[in-house]
């Protein structure tokens, strides 16, 4: 309460005070715009004085040719207002959207330096700079105006008659007071009002969330009526607000009305005793009627002040921000890569506090050679990328250059020996020239085609309507997945890059596809240093070192031949990846009924009965952000990831849903429908397009009737299963 009472005081002074460096680089045309003001400010405040001379020098003595020479600059006033206002107009918005573009380019421009990006970094980008560009273009002038016909009005009028500007004078801050007191208790009454808004939009969020829970508990009837309590306090709140600015501007004109009355008594008597003539009565009357009005208009322009007020705070706020990763003031080029990096006793975590994504990380990547690094989904992979790219730097250790501390060397020159190909090809909604130029500006067309032709995506791009000139759409959703990938791959290796590196590059691809990219990325790794981080192993095989991680550091590196018969993480992973088939469209997929013994609900079973579970199973494909299931759904069906990628959320009533596990390929999920009727105890969601095997009880059961062996020897397996799980819980 006290904070928004101390805003609504200070919003004025506070948005000058922050505008005004960009005003003093303008300062010319922030002059050229004041001094266009001045024909308005003249017309409501000289124009009484003509008025009082019209009628005491002119009509009462009947003086023709003075009259006609007052009007005749009444008139002149009126077009020279029209004229000031038009070209005001138009200098005001040269002016706005000259300081609103400079704040719009400098918050670019330092998010782009900015390590941790968020996406309330949108609203600085459209609100707040709204709220600013609003006042620039329209309060700022009328506040102006209005305060200069306020302070200019007062002059003229104690010039006119003393007596009665002092007591209008005295009685004008009723008009201000009367806004004062009830707009404060206004701005209350508001704030209660948006906190009920809010409460209610929560309670909606909340619901839609807790469904789950509501239905399996019976909560209707409960959440129904705490609802209905809501509604109305809200009804309350905005009837309150409703009322408040009533009366406030009922006040307002009351007080106005006021001091016209009482001016004009007091006038008229002057007027009566000879001490005020009829022309400066009416001058007088004009003046306040002005002078009025402004004081009124004064207060409908707080509101949006204390709006730019505060988007000005934030944006300088983001622009204070200082990104986490600097280059040193001697920082040198970075040398072209000849030995080795070296990740020598790297420790890394987000934020102040937390456990470290990476810990006392010692990995060596030797020039010229082709390492994977491979792990579990949180195991620390692309930390190690984000370390690598210098898009962070250590807490404790190195990552070393041919010896030489990273943070040493300039982060451009360094990132210029890198050609990098994502997971999310993003494409600019430009033409594929463009796109494929971005990895070189300095590019000509000739470089362009020959790493088209390279990613083997030149013959296509001839085929589309506008060759290399065609739009690609916005994220290049005009293109397939993997013609999108490969014109990634031609902007990576446009610049000739001595380094590339692969970012779960083809994951999201379909198998013919992803098939069809790996090799044309190993074509074109010959003669570089190729860095893979990925969690599809089948992809990494040929590598000369994979490095294995698990929670942040390395616990298994060398080749695949020397890894796979150690019987460790990277032995028990690739299995599990082992003893699928897919189609190369990715619509159908198989499993080995010897693969099924991974699941240790089936492990014990025969060879026979695994290859019947395994012709039982179901191809499903789901793609991105898809729910597959929600927490307190019936649990009926078993899930496989052939390919893909599932997370595990936990609902937390009413806030984000909070993720417990991330799987991929080859593991499982849902093992505990297939044994009991109960619901849900999570909610199973992909991350990115996925390819699933499922088998539902019903399948299930069908086995179990055709087989009664099967079935009693299930059934023990099922209540020792069954135990083993309570006991873990």
């Amino acid at each position: 309460m006290t904070i928004r009472a101390g805003l609504s005081r200070s919003g004025i002074a506070a948005f000058s005070r922050s505008i005004a460096p960009y005003l003093r680089a303008r300062r010319g045309q922030t002059l050229l715009v004041v001094f266009t003001l001045l024909p308005t400010i003249a017309f409501t405040t000289v124009q009484p004085l003509l008025l009082k001379s019209l009628v005491d020098d002119a009509i009462l003595p009947k003086n023709s040719r003075l009259a006609m020479l007052l009007v005749a600059a009444l008139a002149g006033l009126l077009v020279a207002d029209a004229l000031g206002e038009l070209a005001n107009r138009a200098l005001v918005s040269r002016l706005a959207i000259s300081v609103s573009n400079e704040i719009r380019l400098r918050l670019f421009e330092h998010v782009q330096r900015l390590s941790m990006i968020t996406e309330d970094l949108v609203a600085h980008f459209s609100a707040d700079l709204d709220a600013v560009e609003r006042v620039l273009m329209f309060e700022l002038r009328s506040t102006f105006i209005y305060a200069m016909t306020i302070v200019v009005g007062a002059v003229v009028l104690l010039s006119v008659q003393w007596r009665l500007a002092l007591v209008a004078l005295a009685l004008i801050p009723l008009v201000y007071m009367a806004q004062k007191i009830l707009g404060s208790r206004d701005d209350l009454a508001s704030l209660e009002r948006q906190e009920d808004v809010a409460r209610v939009v929560a309670t909606v969020q909340e619901n839609i969330a807790a469904q789950p829970v509501v239905r399996a508990f019976g909560l209707h009837a409960i959440v129904v009526r705490r609802f209905r309590s809501q509604l109305a306090n809200l009804a309350q709140s905005t009837n309150r607000v409703g009322w408040l600015a009533g009366l406030q501007g009922v006040s307002i004109n009351a007080s106005g009305a006021l001091l016209m009355v009482v001016s004009i008594g007091i006038g008229t008597v002057l007027a009566l005793r000879g001490h005020l003539s009829v022309g400066a009565l009416f001058a007088v009357f004009e003046l306040l009627w002005w002078m009025v009005s402004a004081v009124q208009q004064l207060s409908d322009v707080v509101l949006p002040f204390q709006y730019a007020a505060g988007g000005m705070q934030r944006i300088e706020e983001v622009l204070r921000a200082r990104p986490a990763v600097i280059d040193m003031v001697d920082a040198a080029p970075a040398p072209l890569l000849r030995g080795a990096i070296q990740f020598d006793g790297v420790t890394f975590r987000y934020g102040e506090s937390g456990k470290p994504q990476l810990e006392n990380l010692a990995v060596t990547i030797p020039a010229g050679q082709s390492v994977a690094v491979v792990g579990a989904s949180g195991c620390g992979k692309s930390t190690l990328l984000g370390l690598l790219m210098r898009f962070h730097d250590p807490i404790a250790g190195a990552v070393l250059i041919d010896g030489t501390d990273l943070r040493a060397m300039q982060q451009a020159s360094w990132r210029n020996q890198i050609g990098t190909v994502f997971q999310e090809s993003f494409l600019f909604n430009t033409t594929v020239r463009e796109n494929i130029r971005l990895g070189n500006p300095d590019a000509d067309q000739k470089a362009i085609e020959r790493a088209a032709h390279d990613a083997e995506i030149d013959d296509f791009i001839h085929e589309l309507p506008d060759g290399y000139d065609t739009i690609v759409g916005e994220r290049g959703g005009r293109l397939s997945g993997g013609q999108r990938q490969r014109v990634a791959i031609a902007r990576a290796i446009v610049r000739d890059p001595p380094i590339l590196v692969l970012d779960e590059a083809t994951s999201s691809l379909d198998p013919k596809a992803e098939s069809a990219i790996n090799a044309t990325l190993s074509r074109l790794s010959k003669g570089r240093t190729v860095i893979t981080v990925t969690h599809r192993l089948a992809s990494v095989t040929a590598a000369d070192k994979i490095i294995v991680l698990d929670r942040g550091r390395v616990v298994e590196e060398g080749r695949h031949d020397e890894l796979l018969p150690r019987g460790g993480i990277y032995t028990r992973s690739f299995q599990r990846q082992s003893g699928f088939a897919i189609t190369g469209d990715g619509r159908r997929a198989e499993v080995e009924g010897e693969r099924l013994r991974e699941i240790p609900l089936f492990a014990e079973l025969d060879l026979a009965t695994l290859a019947a579970l395994a012709n039982r199973f179901v191809t499903e494909r789901h793609p991105a952000g898809q729910i597959i299931f929600q927490e307190g759904d019936e649990g009926d069906k078993l899930h496989i990831v052939v390919r893909g990628t599932v997370e595990i959320l936990k609902d937390t009533f009413g806030k984000a849903p909070r993720q417990v596990a991330v799987l991929q390929d080859g593991e499982f999920f849902g093992e505990i429908a297939l044994l009991a009727n109960v619901p849900r105890t999570a909610t199973a969601r992909t991350r990115q397009a996925t390819v699933l095997l499922s088998l539902d009880r019903e399948q299930f059961d069908n086995l179990m009737l055709a087989e009664p062996y099967l079935r009693r020897k299930f059934q023990d397996i099922a209540v020792a299963r069954l135990q083993s799980m309570e006991s873990e819980a």
